[in-house]
């Protein structure tokens, strides 16, 4: 049984009755077969854990399973309860800082533990956030209020690592986004136009590779094209010699008489960026002359 993984958020449809006498659970409308649901993932059973955590040990079919144990449940009875899983670490179910949870948002002390991927750690940081963790991965967090009516927020890195889903909700094919935005807004880029490679172009044509880009939620994008001779090391442009616009969507390279001025067989690439999100870079495109 893992520890830890990757998915933030597993799709979680229907809801749970819990059997405490035989720590089962026994869904309506769940698909516990689902990608990403495996032994070790953890469930969480109401709104906010209102009735606790516990870890799956073992998977019978789309609507039952068998929990390693109930002692993390609160004991009430559960019956046609909505619920969540995710991979967050196993271990944080002994920790007693993270055994209650009150809910995500509350102005009383809380305790929970997120997924935060990359982007939304960029984002908390480049916002000057409260919950800003010093590295992505399972975080931990502690809020209340203070002696003097000061809302309090004290985060835990508990596994540093890059990868956990998010962005996008989980389905039945993919793992996604626990849908804890209101505490940990996304700020992601998608390149939806890649550059295309030119290849056998004229040398007396000026040529340009260009990108289609957004951001989410919506922010002013910037630009940064870089070129190889490799493909395997890439250096930023800059607006000289054959070179312009190269901070836009749309790089220029103009035409030479000049062998050696050419960038013939010349990677390029450019890096998307927002003030607060990780910059990503679009495929490399490959330019050469006939």
């Amino acid at each position: 049984m893992a520890l830890w993984g990757k998915a933030d958020g597993i799709y979680s449809p229907g809801t749970v009755t819990v059997d405490y006498a035989n720590e089962t659970i026994t869904g309506t409308g769940t698909s516990f077969t689902a990608a990403g649901v495996s032994t070790g993932t953890v469930i969480t059973i109401g709104t906010g854990g209102t009735f606790g955590q516990a870890v799956i040990s073992g998977i019978t079919s789309d609507t039952v399973i068998s929990i390693a144990t109930t002692q993390y449940l609160s004991g009430a009875v559960i019956s046609g309860v909505a619920y969540t899983l995710s991979q967050k670490p196993v271990y944080t179910l002994e920790d007693s800082n993270f055994a209650v949870i009150t809910g995500a948002g509350n102005s009383s002390s809380d305790n929970e533990v997120y997924g935060v991927d990359e982007y939304e750690a960029a984002a908390l940081v480049a916002n000057s956030s409260q919950y800003a963790p010093a590295h992505a991965g399972w975080v931990g967090v502690h809020t209340y209020v203070d002696n003097h009516g000061n809302f309090r927020v004290k985060t835990e890195v508990l596994v540093a690592m890059s990868g956990i889903s998010s962005n996008v909700p989980g389905t039945y094919s993919a793992t996604g986004d626990a849908g804890d935005d209101a505490i940990l807004p996304d700020r992601y880029i998608t390149i939806s136009s890649q550059p295309s490679a030119l290849l056998g172009v004229s040398t007396t044509s000026a040529q340009t590779f260009s990108v289609t880009a957004d951001a989410t939620p919506t922010a002013t994008l910037a630009f940064q094209w870089q070129y190889s001779s490799t493909g395997v090391a890439y250096t930023d442009l800059t607006n000289t010699g054959v070179y312009s616009n190269v901070t836009t969507a749309t790089v220029g390279i103009a035409s030479t008489t000049v062998a050696a001025n050419r960038p013939d067989g010349f990677y390029f690439r450019v890096g998307v960026s927002t003030s607060d999100a990780v910059t990503v870079y679009s495929d490399a495109a490959r330019l050469t002359y006939a």
